[in-house]
């Protein structure tokens, strides 16, 4: 299925006014999921969808909740997502955390009780637009191996930073397993192997079939045990600084939802000009882009690059959706 993005998004918030989310908060979610998925994050976008209506219906997201103060210490602030929707949650978050450090010049915002907040990679591009630098994460079910267990434990607890450049912000979305839970989700949809290993099967053996993954729970963290120790501290930091529940406390329920997340920004123009910033990440980026491709098939590029290429061939092409997916999403559509 080929759509164009306004077409999306309006099939988006007609489900989502149809389940109870009021015209604001369905015309928000339903952009930022029809924006994830025209930069080719699918699985954080429209191949979600289904699965936060289920969510909705289970009564684990509140569609019209928004975050409350809960506590403020200057720069840092705590606020409990009271269970409204993750993206939205994390938007309204991360308004907050550059509004914060405007006056302050750093500002830390943590949220207890919030939701799975689907691409993080979203709230860093609305970060780098604003000027600002921006380094997020949230913690996440026990979906990823402490090295050397053969039992999940932490979270694959996902990381953005993102930094304003004039000719392309430069964003790094990531989890910390090897390959999102998504991005296996859509492999093992589409019958493909994966590039490199991405976990263990249920027998202990590292393999590059998402589906055994999947089943296992067995990620591999990037890094190896690098990753695995990342992961622990992001958990152990967002649950502090948070107040709220940690990757073994959402073990009890195995529900993306409850989680805890933390948003820092960084307002680069106390010390700098918007010239000076610039000038810096150009040099870098120049650097990068200079080193010799690894053979005549690999292309060299910066964290952030791709999306933007990915967006504008999508807005003049139109989004391709999975059929699977929209079979799901017409389903949802005439309930």
């Amino acid at each position: 299925m080929i759509i164009q993005f306004n077409e999306l998004q309006k099939l988006l918030s007609s489900i989502l006014i149809k389940n109870g989310f009021d015209e604001e908060n369905a015309e928000l979610l339903s952009t930022i999921l029809s924006e994830n998925t025209l930069v080719g994050v699918a699985s954080h976008g429209v191949n979600r969808f289904p699965a936060l209506i289920k969510l909705v219906e289970m009564g684990h997201i509140q569609p019209n909740a928004k975050p409350t103060s809960v506590n403020s210490f200057g720069g840092w602030e705590q606020w409990d997502a009271n269970l409204g929707p993750g993206p939205l949650n994390a938007w309204r978050a991360t308004d907050r955390a550059v509004e914060l450090s405007k006056e302050h010049g750093v500002a830390c915002v943590t949220l207890k009780n919030s939701n799975h907040w689907m691409r993080p990679g979203a709230y860093g591009w609305k970060a780098a637009e604003a000027g600002h630098i921006l380094i997020c994460w949230t913690n996440a079910i026990p979906m990823m191996i402490p090295w050397e267990a053969r039992e999940p434990k932490v979270g694959n607890n996902p990381i953005t930073l993102a930094v304003p450049r004039s000719k392309g912000h430069i964003v790094l979305d990531m989890a910390l397993s090897q390959y999102s839970y998504g991005k296996l989700s859509t492999m093992r949809r589409e019958g493909r192997e994966l590039p490199y290993p991405g976990g263990y099967d249920n027998e202990g053996n590292l393999t590059t079939d998402p589906a055994a993954i999947y089943d296992s729970n067995l990620a591999l963290p990037i890094g190896y045990w690098k990753g695995a120790g990342m992961a622990i501290l992001f958990d152990l930091i967002a649950t502090i600084l948070s107040g709220g529940k940690s990757t073994n406390d959402l073990s009890e329920t195995m529900m993306d939802t409850g989680m805890s997340q933390i948003f820092i920004s960084f307002d680069p123009f106390k010390a700098y000009s918007a010239h000076a910033i610039n000038e810096i990440a150009d040099d870098i980026v120049q650097s990068v882009l200079s080193a010799k491709p690894l053979n005549e098939d690999t292309i060299v590029s910066y964290p952030g690059e791709r999306i933007i290429k990915t967006r504008e061939e999508n807005l003049k092409n139109g989004i391709t959706i999975d059929d699977v997916i929209w079979k799901k999403i017409k389903t949802l559509s005439l309930q």
